[in-house]
């Protein structure tokens, strides 16, 4: 006689514990990297004509973690994608761009960026500014940032094409 079963016969059911505990791990991780993976496809919404150039290397959305955004309307804004309005204002140059000198508007912006904790740790800054904007404009606020301890900025352009993507 052979080996005794105790009268149950051959185990053929499938364990399917295993087989939920993993589904329901791929569940909870899939939970948590959908929000994360959607909100990098977000694009911010800041109304900037950018020039377009003939970059090797575009700059990718997700990359865009801090920008300083110069609007056509001599706006300079701070967009670090954590605020509820978007973009918080660091100087209003509206008035000055009449006369063409925009020191005295620009002279409040160096203590908003150093006075602003998130920047201290965003690495790369970048700057986007509407091509409408006068370069006098644009190398002041470039010289506002390093003198706030930004060195490491990086420009915001269109491809070619001249779409915004």
């Amino acid at each position: 006689m052979g080996m005794s079963t105790g009268g149950r016969g051959r185990l053929s059911d499938i364990n399917v514990t295993p087989l939920v505990d993993v589904m329901l791990v791929l569940l909870v991780v899939f939970m948590i990297t959908t929000p994360m993976i959607v909100e990098e496809m977000q694009q911010r919404q800041v109304d900037v004509d950018l020039p377009s150039t003939t970059s090797e290397k575009p700059v990718k959305p997700s990359e865009l973690k801090t920008i300083i955004v110069l609007k056509g309307d001599f706006t300079v804004g701070l967009d670090t994608g954590q605020e509820e309005g978007g973009v918080s204002t660091l100087a209003d140059c509206t008035e000055a761009a009449a006369s063409g000198t925009f020191g005295g508007c620009l002279d409040g912006m160096d203590e908003k960026l150093k006075a602003n904790p998130k920047l201290k740790d965003a690495g790369r800054i970048f700057l986007m500014a509407d091509r409408k904007l006068p370069y006098g404009f644009v190398v002041d606020v470039m010289a506002r940032l390093r003198n706030a301890g930004l060195v490491n900025l990086g420009m915001v352009t269109n491809p070619p094409d001249g779409s915004s993507g």
